[in-house]
């Protein structure tokens, strides 16, 4: 009898974990609450869930016999299989995990606690929060930037950068749509270079660490590229800092996303972590780059099975571009400068 793989979320995102579950002999089990989504008709089986309701997605899991639950891009699934997986004793990322990956603000206190690189911030839940930050943001806004950005909501959503206190309450409220508890939180603007890295660790141990280029536009990151710009020194030192935060969140197994940013001194500031696989192709783009199949590896870890963690013996430089366009219509062509083919094979 095939075992069955629960899958949180059913939109493209979540198609190579659909299919890998299934090219390893299991089923494919998956709970969205768009039945017209991709993943519907790519499951072997689809109930219509919210992936955010706890004890539905848990009747579902219990219905199947899952042997394991997982989500691939996205963050608002990942407190769910968290849930899920700690319920019903299957393959765990840590314990005790639920809030702390799905919050900002519980986040940014792990950190200091274990004493990271972590810029000053602040949580507003109502309007004495917000008196308070106003006051307390006075001065420092006239010589810094801030973020405004919700505590619980995914991608790029709510976000605001403001460089006036006049500017914060519009930014609360606009984040504050995004959030579904409500809360929001305000952070310091880290300056400096803007990338990203994407782990997978087993029982403690992070046996990869793959750090990646990005290539941003208005807050929105719209491309990446592998092997990382940084030096060899500099990689050691954000994978070091990859590690004391996924020891502080109490991650033990599986992937992570960080989004980072390192000053003009060389410190590294994590601004993110999402527990689960990159979106953007980031996890195929490790496949090129290295040969290292991170989607294979949790799928594997997810289903109960050992991962085959396998030595990177080379690697190949790989890039994904973004093409966004104000309306909608078919792409007839699209020009790529030599120099850049150039730039490529180089």
């Amino acid at each position: 009898m095939k075992k069955n793989l629960l899958v949180l979320g059913g939109n493209a995102g979540q198609v190579p974990a659909i299919e890998k579950a299934q090219a390893f002999g299991m089923h494919a089990v998956v709970v969205s609450n768009d039945p017209s989504c991709i993943g519907a008709s790519k499951a072997d089986y689809f109930e219509c869930v919210d992936i955010t309701d706890f004890s539905r997605v848990e009747r579902v899991a219990r219905k199947y016999k899952v042997v394991g639950s997982m989500t691939m891009s996205n963050d608002l699934a990942v407190p769910t299989s968290c849930y899920v997986n700690e319920k019903l004793n299957l393959p765990m990322q840590g314990e005790g995990l639920i809030h702390v990956v799905a919050d900002k603000y519980e986040m940014r206190k792990k950190f200091v606690a274990h004493q990271m690189f972590t810029p000053p911030f602040y949580k507003i839940s109502h309007s004495v929060d917000l008196i308070r930050v106003k006051t307390q943001l006075q001065t420092a806004i006239q010589t810094k930037n801030y973020i405004v950005k919700p505590t619980d909501s995914s991608g790029s959503r709510g976000i605001s950068k403001i460089t006036n206190i006049t500017e914060l309450d519009q930014a609360v409220q606009y984040a504050m749509q995004f959030s579904p508890s409500g809360n929001v939180i305000v952070e310091e603007f880290v300056e400096g270079f803007e990338f990203g890295a994407l782990s997978f660790s087993v029982d403690g141990e992070m046996v990869y660490c793959f750090l990646h280029n990005d290539k941003v536009k208005q807050m929105v990151q719209i491309g990446h590229s592998f092997p990382s710009l940084l030096s060899k020194e500099q990689v050691k030192r954000v994978q070091s800092e990859c590690e004391k935060a996924l020891n502080s969140l109490g991650i033990k197994n599986g992937p992570c996303h960080f989004d980072i940013m390192m000053t003009a001194d060389g410190t590294p500031f994590i601004i993110e972590i999402g527990a689960r696989l990159a979106a953007h192709q980031i996890p195929e783009l490790i496949k090129l780059h290295s040969g290292i199949d991170l989607v294979s590896l949790t799928v594997q870890l997810a289903s109960g099975q050992k991962p085959n963690c396998s030595p990177i013996t080379q690697t190949k430089a790989v890039a994904v571009q973004f093409i966004h366009f104000d309306e909608n219509g078919i792409l007839e062509k699209q020009e790529i400068s030599l120099y850049f083919i150039k730039n490529i094979n180089q």
